[in-house]
């Protein structure tokens, strides 16, 4: 997003589709994106990329999306779009530092640590901030 590298926690990822056909919902609020079934499932798709402040650089008009997966607390799926699906990767835990103070403050709520890598840095999503939308 943004031009920015970001990641969310592999074990939060229910899937990623590609070339999602989604519904609107009229009168939503501006972050909810619309509605995804999935094999029968309803899913929320949220703007996240607008609630941080960026634009989706989607160039090919064909949304991809992160769907994650619901917990006993959350029963709800909820997705949200993204620029292109990357590599999985294992990070050390002592690679990962928590955001500085000085960054914006929505990006503060949704990014919950930093990973220094050697092509930059990885911004971790909180994903249960994202649950709070």
């Amino acid at each position: 997003m943004g031009g920015y590298l970001f990641g969310i926690d592999i074990l939060s990822v229910k899937e990623i589709n590609r070339n999602v056909d989604y519904t609107p919902v009229p009168d939503a609020p501006p972050h909810i994106v619309g509605l995804l079934n999935m094999r029968g499932q309803v899913v929320t798709l949220i703007d996240l990329a607008g609630l941080m402040g960026y634009r989706l650089n989607s160039g090919t008009g064909k949304a991809t999306c992160i769907i994650l997966k619901n917990s006993p607390e959350k029963q709800d799926y909820i997705g949200f779009f993204i620029d292109y699906p990357g590599s999985v990767i294992d990070i050390d835990d002592g690679s990962c530092e928590p955001p500085p103070p000085n960054v914006s403050i929505m990006e503060n709520k949704f990014v919950d640590q930093i990973v220094k890598l050697e092509e930059g840095l990885l911004l971790i999503i909180n994903n249960c901030a994202i649950y709070e939308q």
